[in-house]
C-alpha cells in the first residue's frame, strides 16, 4: 500500500465527487450498543509502530448454533492484551445479540473462513493471523472446540476461504499471506521524518497455502502439487468464483502492490492466468493495493464481475467480465473511480441494499497511517464509509447513513433481523464495532435460497443459483469468504423488486447437475437440499 501524495488531482477528486452524490433518505441505522454489541477491536499498539498492528482485522455473519438466525464473530487484533478474545455474539432475535464462548484466538489475529468442513451440518470456523491460524470445529450447539488438523499455517495469514477444489464433495482450504514478516526484526520507517508504519515495499511476499480436505478430519498441504505458492504475491483478500463457467472453482486474491492472481481451476490443479484475463493490473497497466475483493453479476449479463478495493489515490477496480475468460477494468465509465479516489478501502460488499433487483456497492475505508495528517493533508485516518447505488449498470455514491468516520476493515452482511432486507457489520481497527439495520429494504419483495448439499458439499458453496421474476434472471454463487478477511451469510439473497413471486429457481449443483424449482412465493427463505 503506497501512500503517495499527488496534490495535483485532489481538487479533480473533490469536484467530480461531489457532483456524482445522488441526494437519498438515509437508509440505514446504527443499532450496535441497542443490539447489545460490545465488541472493541485491539490493536496491540504501544508506540512501536509495528506494522501488523494497523492491518486487521475481519467479521462473520452467519449461523453458529443452527437455530435460522444470523449470529455474529469478531476477529481481535492482540489477543495478548486485556478484552483481545475473539468475541461470538449469538442472536436472541428482536436485533438483540449476547456474547457467549467461543473460538477465543490466538496470536494477532486478522481473518475469519466460515464453512462446514467436516459436513456434519453446522458451520466450523477458521481464523488467521500472525503465526496463529485456527481451525474450530463447531460442536453442535453453537460452540467451537479448536482442533489440529494440519492447517496451522504459518508466518502472516490474511484471507481464507472454504472451497470444494477437487469437487469430491468436501471442503478444501485456501489460505493467502501477506509477508515474509518478522514484527522482532522490522526496519524502521518515515515520511518526510515522520516516524509511521512501514509499507509493504520494505517486505517480500509470502507464497500462498492450499489444504486438501483428506475426509477424515484433517487436511494436507498441497500448495505445490496444485500450482499456487507463488512467492511474489502479498495477498490479502481472496475469494471463490467459476469466472470462466467451466463448472470447477477457481480462486482470485488481491494482492498489495504486486499484480493479482486469478488461479484458473484445471481438475484440481490451478494456473494463475490474472495477466491474460486482464485482472492482474488497473486499466493503465499498474499494479495496485489490493485489500479486499467481491464478486458479483454487476451487469446482468449472467457472468460474475470483480471488485477490489485500493489505496488512496488508487481508484478501487471493477473488472467486467467479457465471456472467454476475459475481463476489462470498467471503474471510470461505470462511475466508481472518482468517488473511490481519495479513500483507502478496505472491505466491500456487492449486496442489494434496497431489493431493487440489481447488485450495489458498500465499501468500508480507513487509512492504515494514525498521522497521516502530519504528512498528507488531504487525507485522515477515521474515514467516511460509502454506499454506491447501483443504476443500470452505472453507480451513483449515496448518502445512506452509513458515513460517520471510522478506521473500518473487515465488512460482512446478513439479514439480521429477518425482516427481508440486508444489514450490515463492520470491524474497525482499535474501535468498537459498527452494526446498521437495514430500514427500508424491504419496501420491496425478495428470496433468499439456502442450499443443502448431499453429494456436494453440505453448504452448497461453488454452487450457482439463478432467479428469475418478472422475466429477469439473477445469478449468484455460493461461497465462504468475501470482503477483507470477512465472511456474510452464505444463503444468497435476490432483491426482486416489484414481483410477488418467483418464476424459477435454478440451482447449478458443483456435480454439474441442476435442479429447478417453479412458481414460488417471495418474501421467504427457500431451503434447497440436493437431489
Amino acid at each position: 500500500m503506497m501512500a503517495g501524495v499527488q496534490k495535483g488531482v485532489v481538487w479533480i477528486f473533490f469536484s467530480v465527487f461531489f457532483a456524482s452524490d445522488a441526494s437519498f433518505a438515509e437508509q440505514f441505522v446504527e443499532v450496535t450498543e441497542a443490539a447489545g454489541i460490545a465488541f472493541v477491536h485491539r490493536t496491540g499498539a504501544r508506540g512501536n509502530w509495528h506494522y501488523l498492528e494497523t492491518m486487521g482485522s475481519g467479521c462473520a455473519v452467519f449461523d453458529a448454533d443452527g437455530d435460522g438466525d444470523l449470529d455474529l464473530y469478531f476477529v481481535n487484533g492482540d489477543h495478548a492484551q486485556a478484552g483481545g478474545e475473539n468475541a461470538l455474539y449469538r442472536n436472541e432475535g428482536g436485533f438483540r445479540f449476547v456474547a457467549v464462548p467461543g473460538a477465543p484466538g490466538r496470536g494477532y489475529g486478522m481473518g475469519v473462513a466460515v464453512g462446514d468442513y467436516d459436513n456434519d451440518g453446522d458451520l466450523d470456523l477458521y481464523t488467521t493471523g500472525y503465526d496463529a491460524n485456527v481451525l474450530y470445529q463447531n460442536d453442535g450447539q453453537g460452540g467451537f472446540v479448536e482442533k489440529k488438523a494440519g492447517v496451522t499455517g504459518g508466518g502472516w495469514s490474511s484471507g481464507a476461504t472454504f472451497f470444494d477444489a477437487d469437487a469430491d464433495g468436501d471442503l478444501d482450504l485456501y489460505v493467502a499471506r501477506y509477508l515474509t514478516y518478522n514484527v522482532t526484526t522490522e526496519p524502521r520507517c518515515d515520511r518526510v521524518g515522520i516516524r509511521t508504519y512501514c509499507d509493504p515495499g520494505y517486505f517480500k511476499g509470502a507464497p500462498d497455502l492450499l489444504y486438501q480436505n483428506d475426509g477424515n478430519g484433517r487436511f494436507t498441504d498441497v500448495s505445490f502439487e496444485m500450482g499456487v505458492a507463488d512467492s511474489s504475491g502479498k495477498g490479502l483478500g481472496v475469494i471463490s468464483l467459476d469466472y470462466d463457467g467451466d463448472g470447477d472453482t477457481d480462486l482470485y486474491v488481491a494482492n498489495d502492490t504486486t499484480p493479482n492472481f486469478l488461479y484458473r481451476n484445471d481438475g484440481g490443479h490451478f494456473e494463475d492466468g490474472g495477466l491474460e484475463a486482464g485482472v492482474a493490473f488497473n486499466a493503465e497497466g499498474e499494479t495496485q493495493a489490493g485489500m479486499g475483493v467481491d464478486v458479483g453479476d454487476i451487469d446482468e449479463d449472467g457472468r460474475p464481475d470483480i471488485f477490489v478495493t485500493n489505496f488512496s489515490y488508487e481508484t478501487h477496480a471493477l473488472y467486467q467480465n467479457r465471456a472467454g475468460g476475459f475481463f476489462t477494468e470498467v471503474s471510470v465509465s461505470t462511475g466508481i473511480a472518482a468517488p473511490s479516489l481519495l479513500p483507502l478501502g478496505f472491505g466491500c460488499n456487492m449486496f442489494d441494499y434496497d431489493n431493487d433487483g440489481d447488485l450495489d456497492l458498500f465499501v468500508a475505508n480507513g487509512h492504515i497511517f494514525p498521522n497521516v495528517k502530519a504528512f498528507s493533508k488531504a487525507e485522515s485516518h477515521p474515514q467516511a464509509d460509502q454506499i454506491f447505488r447501483n443504476n443500470g449498470g452505472h453507480f451513483e455514491t449515496v448518502t445512506a447513513g452509513v458515513e460517520v468516520p471510522g478506521v473500518s476493515r473487515g465488512s460482512a452482511v446478513g439479514d439480521l433481523d429477518g425482516d427481508g432486507d440486508l444489514d450490515l457489520v463492520v470491524l474497525h481497527s482499535g474501535q468498537r464495532a459498527r452494526v446498521f439495520r437495514n430500514d427500508g429494504g424491504n419496501a420491496m419483495h425478495w428470496i433468499a435460497v439456502k442450499l443443502v448439499g448431499t453429494r456436494s458439499n453440505r453448504d452448497g458453496i461453488g454452487a450457482v443459483v439463478k432467479v428469475t421474476a418478472k422475466g429477469k434472471t439473477q445469478v449468484r454463487e455460493v461461497r465462504s469468504q468475501s470482503s477483507y478477511l470477512s465472511a456474510s451469510d452464505s444463503r444468497l439473497h435476490f432483491g426482486i423488486g416489484p414481483a410477488n413471486r418467483v418464476a424459477q429457481i435454478a440451482v447449478h449443483w458443483p456435480g454439474g447437475h441442476v435442479q429447478v424449482l417453479k412458481n414460488i412465493a417471495a418474501d421467504r427463505v427457500v431451503v434447497i437440499k440436493e437431489k
